[in-house]
């Protein structure tokens, strides 16, 4: 009886959310359920332990609703969840549900209100920085630096989790290495090497280059 009641929650979430979404269920520690979709399979076996970095790890330590991306070294592929506490009547967090996409689906997922700030680091001081004000993120030897107009910042987030979590419609990546506000773009020039040259409205004027892997998909995001 108990097991056919889960699979008629489970039927009902899929009514709400995209048909490709796979849903597992936790308690504090453990997986209890995990339903897989044919579009993403995470492999979770029920009274498998929560891995580190997890949506329902993420979801169970804030207290809250998260969503985010995960990279494939937590599960061995790549997802994008949303995760939710569930409490008990103390308040007290006993569980989760993740609802997990393909990373390129995540947009059938309505976003989460954003903070709209990053906070960047110098030696002494901590800053907080409105990401419109961002003209571009890079990656130098395994740290994440963003720079505004006149400042350079150390920021504790990968390229990865900033291409997720920031609006698709000014972030765009361009290259392992970049990732791109279109708004601080002057110019685009053609390039024979890395496909494209973008110069940059910051105060260097900086040149980053688009490489062939995201030629394509940049060309799509600016429509040219």
């Amino acid at each position: 009886m108990e097991s056919k009641l889960i699979d008629s929650l489970i039927q009902s979430f899929r009514e709400f959310f995209p048909y490709e979404t796979s849903i597992a269920i936790s308690d504090r520690q453990h997986y209890l359920i995990y339903k897989p979709s044919k579009s993403i399979d995470l492999k979770i076996s029920p009274g498998e332990h929560l891995k580190k970095g997890s949506i329902a790890q993420q979801a169970l330590l804030e207290k809250q609703k998260v969503m985010n991306y995960v990279p494939a070294n937590v599960f061995g592929v790549p997802y994008f969840g949303l995760g939710t506490p569930i409490f008990d009547d103390q308040g007290k967090p006993i569980g989760s549900v993740t609802l997990i996409l393909p990373p390129e689906q995540a947009n059938l997922f309505q976003p989460l209100p954003r903070n709209e700030f990053l906070i960047g680091q110098t030696e002494d001081r901590f800053v907080p920085v409105h990401y419109e004000q961002v003209a571009f993120f890079t990656s130098e030897e395994g740290q994440t630096y963003m720079y505004t107009k006149l400042e350079k910042y150390r920021i504790r987030r990968t390229l990865q989790e900033l291409e997720w979590s920031l609006p698709p419609h000014l972030f765009v990546r361009c290259h392992r290495a970049f990732l791109v506000n279109v708004s601080y773009i002057q110019e685009i020039h053609r390039d024979f090497h890395s496909t494209f040259l973008l110069l940059m409205k910051d105060k260097n004027q900086t040149r980053i280059p688009v490489s062939q892997k995201y030629a394509s998909a940049f060309r799509r995001a600016l429509g040219f």
